[in-house]
């Protein structure tokens, strides 16, 4: 399986898991406090892979083979992208009285990526000759 398709596959299961998040808020499920709380940071970290990934897999989508080298490079460039969109977001929300700043999502948000860097690993092939398989 190329490396677009990995990635571009692990990007579209973080937004399936934020449609899902979504879906829970709109029914307003709640099975208690830790239901709750997960269901509130849990859209900062499935966006945060989700961005990630999307981001990964266009750039590896350009390239014939992708090296590990490379990867590696353009991931940290990808997650970079996402945390400091979804971190500025956060700070932009002191600003307004109607938008909600939560330290707990700037965790969250650290969290998906440090998630991201696990599959991120898990997914992409160490030479060459398996990147183009």
């Amino acid at each position: 399986m190329k490396a677009s398709t990995r990635y571009g596959l692990a990007g579209i299961a973080a937004l399936a898991g934020l449609s899902l998040v979504h879906w829970l808020r709109e029914i307003r499920f709640s099975r208690g406090d830790a239901s709750d709380y997960l269901i509130g940071v849990a859209p900062n970290l499935c966006a945060a892979v989700a961005i990630t990934f999307v981001v990964l897999s266009v750039w590896a989508d350009q390239q014939k083979q992708v090296a590990y080298p490379a990867a590696r490079r353009w991931f940290a460039i990808a997650a970079a992208i996402s945390g400091v969109g979804l971190l500025g977001w956060e700070v932009f929300q002191r600003t307004s009285d109607n938008l909600v700043f939560d330290m707990h999502d700037i965790g969250a948000t650290l969290a998906g990526l440090v998630i991201s860097g696990a599959i991120f690993h898990l997914v992409t092939p160490r030479t060459a000759d398996t990147a183009a398989r």
